[in-house]
Formats: structure tokens, C-alpha cells, sequence
């Protein structure tokens, strides 16, 4: 009995002790400031979260504070962590995805307005022109011109046809003697008329191409254009540069509204001027990387480099310069511009490419073996150490040359792990995807052949053939080979605002051609918000959207791996795998609610999908208006 009591006088000893000692703690934790102690900001709840990790773990719920996710479990658990203050949402079933990362829009203001100068927006003389024979072209061109005011500069996006690459500076006068003319095939090949010439510096030779006596012919291509776009074209004042500001910024959150939380793209200087000012002004919807064109048709590559210096992934979590380009390899669907191993099967009428289709490293320079010094300037910038990305390549002769730059690379700066990439990505022979593989190439890709008109389908089997078409986008493939694919989707939205501004001028089969090339901006405006899930769906499905063909079904993937190219894998086009595209403790909070179950659903009605909330962050920055979120799934 005397122990029993002595062992309860020294337990009652212990616990005053403890009490003096923890009381004072207790009290001192509740004064503690919110930043050092407090509850989850945010808790999602009773849905299913694909967390899209490696393992593609599945949850209830998710908690997130100061930006970040705190903890993913099931909703008993992670709503403890809730307090008075903490915002909860009830995902009632549905999906919660991390939040989508894109990494390559051609939405950024650096795109091409008037069909391939990437400053023409600095005044509103923006044509769109295509016709058939070279006195139509004349008659729409100088049509344009009457409407400018004397001196101005006049702008014209031309329809890559034979009639087009006709015009030639002489013809060009005598519609402008008095206003300069730049008229764009596309972003590296242009005309333009003597009063534009005489701007051009007297050293700048490459590109401006002459006939026979050396007389220029008007026609610009490669690194003249580039100067002439980059160094030469007037410099939007401040009253322009807002307006560009305030378009951008509509432009991201449009794209922000379809479930993309971080965009990336190549971007020359002025959109890099425009993209930061929204950053310092703390108004950017979602997350921004850009690849840096400062190499982009530039003669003087190595004099850039020594000078700039390198800020390669330089940035935060909001905007980083995550790389820079060389020049786009070839051209695009449809037009015969794939740059190409094989020769066509057919040549279709006014394909102005010949057999093999547009090699644009060739067709920059005048003599044969030209491409040369745009493949050193390749591959100049990963010797520096950038990462050589974002490159613009269709064509499997495109590929080969590109890996060839890498292969030289190689020989001096390790070129596995740095991320160098590619875009689009129609032709990807075994061949080069063994290749592509030892360098662990990051790819990003838009499931186009989902989306392509009778029209431009038929064209590609008719010049290539249907086993082609077929294998075009050849995602399981990469996939076996150890590659992760990215998803790219917002490229072909078609939400410029600038677009409202270029004037259309078009006859004949022209007009048709160019009417087909708006199928992105019809299919935004049937799908809206879903448009992202459309192109998942398609991935999937490999089934094209108006013809109702599958193309390809040995090359369909799961949507657990369509997701992955969405998310997990598209991080990695930028290196941002340690922070985004998974919804894991420690991340940044960026994630999207679906309305609907997107594991569940029928493979063709994941594009019925809708896009709810979108959250960077932490924040909403996108809220589907109530009446439209009803009738979710």
C-alpha cells in the first residue's frame, strides 16, 4: 500500500511538471502567427483524384496550404485538416486532375497574324491572302495597299501555292512604289518591294535572294527576315504595347478556362516584353515557359551567345525562359510542306514543294548545301548550353536532321537529360525513334488527325498514302520505346484577338484551302471549355472527327497514359517534373475539376466532359458559370 501511494505521488509529480511546462506551450502555439501554424487553406473532397503520379495512385480528397498540396487521402482524413477559415469543396464523385500542362501554343503574340510576321501587329494593315493566278494575288495586294496610308508599312499572309511564290519585287511596285511591302509564305520565306529592300543593312546578305546579274529578286528568306522582322520593323509604342498586354492576357485565360495551368511556347522579343509585364503586374491566369527565339534565323548566332550570355531555366514558378530555338525545321499538313525521307506518291496541283516537300533550313539560303549554316547555328546553341527546344518538325527528314544536330552535340556537351524537343510530330519512323530514345528526347504532340477536313485528310493519303496517314502521331510506339510523349492542345484554339484585324482576301481553290485551315477555331467553338478533353479523347480513340475513320488503332493509348501526356510527362518538356503535373505533397497546387468520372466514362464521351474549376495555385482562376456547370455529368 505505501508503494501504491508513493507511485501515485510521484505520477501526480510528473503531471504538474508536465502541465507547468506544457500549458505555457499551449498557449504560446495559439498566439502563434497564421504563417508559421495554421489549417489547410483549401480541401477537396468526396471525389475521385487522379493524382497522376508514376504509380497513378487514386484518392478521395486533397488538402492544400500556401500553394501547395499538403496531403492527399481519403475525405475523413484530409477534412480534419480543415479549420474555420479553410474553403471546401465537395467534388461530389467527380474527377480532380492535376492541372494540365501544355507545352506548346502557338497562341502567344509571337504567333503569326498575317501569316508569318511575327511584327506586323505594329500597325493594322494585316492581309490574308490566297488566289490562284498572280493577277488576282496583284489586284487583292494592291487593294491593300490603296486602304494604308502613304509610308505606312502593309502586311500580307500569302497561301503557300505556285501562283504565290511568282511574285517577285518588280511586280510588287507596281501596285507600292511608296509604301513597303512585306508579304509572308510563312515565318522563315517572304517577298517584298523595293522600298522595304532599301531598309535592309547593306552587310546583310544571307537570304535576300538575286537572279542571275545579282539583282535582288524581293524574294527574303532565313536570316535576312529575320533581321528585318526582329531588328528592322518599327517598335510598337506604349499605346500598342498595352493593347498587346491586355490581348494576351485574354488570350491566357481563355486558355486557362480549357484546364491548362501552365502554357509554354517559343517567343521572340516583343511577346517576352508582354508575357513579363503581366507577370510583374501579378495578373498572369496560369503558368508560363517560354522557349527563346533569339536564335531563330539569326546571322550572328555565336556573337548573341557570347554576348547574352546563358540564363537557360532561368525564372520561377510563374515565368521561366526554359530554352531557345534554332529555325523550324518544315511546314505543315496538307500543303505538301512535310519534309520528308521518301518522295511523294503524288504531286497534288499548286504544291509549290516539290517530291520531298519544304526542307526550310535548304530554302532559307541560296546556294544547294545551305541548310548547313542553320544546322550549325543548332548546333551552336546547345555547345553554349541551351536547351535546343520547341522545335517545329513534321517530316522524318526533319527528325533525322535535327538528331544529327544533336549527334554533333553530343561530341561536346552531354545531350541526354537536357530536354531538347520537338513539336507536332507527324512522321516518326522506328528508325528515329531509337534514336531519339538514347538521347530521352521530350516530344510534344496535337492528335490533329483527329480534327482534319475531308479535305486535308484526303490530300495527306493521296500525297503519302493511307499506311502513312496511319502511322502518322505514332504515340504507342514512342511509348514502348521508353519515350514520354507531352500532349499539346492549345495551339489551334484560334482565340487570337489580333485574328479580328486581318482583312481576307481569297479566290478561287484558294479560298477553299484557306477556309479549311480555320477547323481549330470551328472546333473551339463546338467544344469550348471541353476542348482539352477532346484532345485527349482523340489519343484515345485515334477516330477523326468528321470523316469518322480510325487511323492507326495499333498506335492507341490507355487514358491513364493520354492523362500522363497531359500532366505527369508534359512537365518534363520543361523540366518542371519536382514542382507540377502531379497532385503530390510538396507541389505547387495547380489542378482541375471535371464534370465527370474521367476513368469511367465511354472512351467517346470523354470529350462530353467539361472543365468546371481551375485552380493554379491554390486560386481559382477558372469557374464554369453555374448554369453551364449543371448539367455536368
Amino acid at each position: 500500500m505505501r508503494n501504491s501511494n508513493q507511485t501515485r505521488i510521484l505520477a501526480l509529480g510528473i503531471m504538474l511538471s508536465l502541465a507547468g511546462w506544457a500549458l505555457p506551450v499551449l498557449y504560446a502555439l495559439q498566439n502563434l502567427p497564421a504563417e508559421i501554424l495554421h489549417y489547410a487553406d483549401m480541401v477537396l473532397y468526396n471525389g475521385k483524384v487522379l493524382t497522376a503520379d508514376d504509380k497513378f495512385t487514386t484518392a478521395q480528397a486533397v488538402a492544400v496550404r500556401d500553394g501547395k498540396f499538403l496531403a492527399i487521402g481519403d475525405s475523413a482524413a484530409i477534412l480534419k485538416m480543415a479549420g474555420p477559415g479553410t474553403q471546401k469543396i465537395d467534388l461530389q464523385g467527380k474527377s480532380l486532375v492535376p492541372g494540365f500542362y501544355d507545352p506548346h501554343s502557338g497562341n502567344l503574340l509571337g504567333g503569326v497574324p498575317a501569316g508569318g510576321s511575327a511584327l506586323s501587329w505594329v500597325n493594322d494593315n494585316m492581309f490574308r491572302i490566297g488566289a490562284d493566278t498572280v493577277d488576282d494575288l496583284l489586284r487583292g495586294i494592291k487593294g491593300g495597299v490603296d486602304s494604308a496610308k502613304p509610308g505606312d508599312w502593309v502586311f500580307f499572309g500569302i497561301l503557300r501555292t505556285a501562283a504565290g511564290y511568282q511574285l517577285n519585287r518588280k511586280i510588287l511596285d507596281t501596285v507600292s512604289p511608296n509604301n513597303p511591302i512585306l508579304a509572308t509564305y510563312d515565318t522563315t520565306a517572304g517577298i517584298i518591294n523595293s522600298k522595304a529592300l532599301a531598309m535592309i543593312p547593306k552587310d546583310v546578305k544571307e537570304g535576300l535572294f538575286v537572279d542571275e546579274k545579282g539583282d535582288p529578286t524581293g524574294h527574303i528568306r532565313g536570316w535576312a527576315l529575320g533581321v528585318l522582322e526582329m531588328e528592322i520593323l518599327p517598335y510598337p509604342d506604349d499605346k500598342r504595347m498595352e493593347e498587346m498586354i491586355q490581348f494576351q492576357k485574354e488570350i491566357f485565360e481563355k486558355i486557362n478556362s480549357v484546364g491548362v495551368t501552365t502554357v509554354g511556347s517559343r517567343a521572340s522579343g516583343i511577346p517576352v516584353t508582354i508575357v513579363s509585364e503581366l507577370y510583374r503586374r501579378g495578373e498572369l491566369p496560369l503558368r508560363v515557359r517560354l522557349s527563346h527565339e533569339f536564335g531563330r534565323q539569326n546571322p550572328q548566332m555565336e556573337r548573341y551567345l557570347k554576348r547574352m550570355g546563358n540564363f537557360n531555366n532561368l525564372g520561377n514558378e510563374w515565368l521561366k525562359i526554359a530554352g531557345a530555338t534554332s529555325t523550324v525545321v518544315d511546314s505543315n499538313a496538307g500543303n505538301g510542306g512535310f519534309f520528308t525521307r521518301s518522295a511523294k506518291r503524288q504531286h497534288l496541283p499548286g504544291d509549290a514543294f516539290g517530291p520531298f516537300g519544304q526542307n526550310k533550313w535548304g530554302m532559307m539560303f541560296q546556294e544547294e548545301d545551305g541548310w548547313k549554316k542553320e544546322f550549325q547555328n543548332t548546333v551552336l546553341l546547345g555547345r553554349y548550353g541551351w536547351n535546343v527546344t520547341d522545335m517545329h518538325i513534321e517530316g522524318d527528314a526533319g527528325v533525322q536532321m535535327m538528331v544529327d544536330a544533336w549527334d554533333e552535340i553530343n561530341k561536346t556537351r552531354p545531350v541526354k537529360g537536357k530536354r531538347f524537343g520537338m513539336v507536332h510530330g507527324f512522321m516518326r519512323p522506328p528508325d528515329l525513334v531509337a534514336r531519339m530514345a538514347t538521347y530521352d528526347a521530350i516530344l510534344s504532340m496535337a492528335p490533329i488527325i483527329g480534327f482534319f477536313d475531308k479535305g486535308v485528310e484526303q490530300s495527306i493519303v493521296t500525297q503519302y498514302g493511307a499506311d502513312q496517314m496511319a502511322g502518322n502521331h505514332p504515340i504507342r510506339t514512342l511509348i514502348d520505346a521508353g519515350l514520354k510523349p507531352a500532349l499539346e492542345v492549345t495551339n489551334g484554339l484560334g482565340i487570337n484577338p489580333l485574328e479580328k484585324r486581318v482583312k481576307r482576301v481569297t479566290s478561287g481553290r484558294a479560298a477553299q484551302i484557306m477556309e479549311s485551315s480555320t477547323i481549330f477555331g470551328r472546333a473551339w467553338q463546338l467544344y469550348g471549355t471541353r476542348w482539352y478533353m477532346q484532345n485527349l479523347e482523340k489519343f484515345i480513340t485515334r477516330k477523326n472527327e468528321e470523316t469518322g475513320k480510325v487511323w492507326g488503332p495499333n498506335e492507341r493509348i490507355t487514358r491513364q497514359e493520354a492523362l500522363w501526356m497531359g500532366t505527369n510527362w508534359a512537365s518534363r518538356f520543361y523540366s518542371d517534373e519536382k514542382i507540377l503535373g502531379t497532385i503530390e505533397p510538396g507541389k505547387l497546387a495547380d489542378m482541375v475539376v471535371l464534370g465527370g468520372d474521367y476513368m469511367t466514362v465511354p472512351e467517346e464521351d470523354i470529350s462530353e466532359i467539361p472543365v468546371l474549376t481551375v485552380i493554379v495555385g491554390g486560386k481559382v482562376t477558372y469557374q464554369k458559370p453555374a448554369g453551364e456547370a449543371a448539367g455536368a455529368r
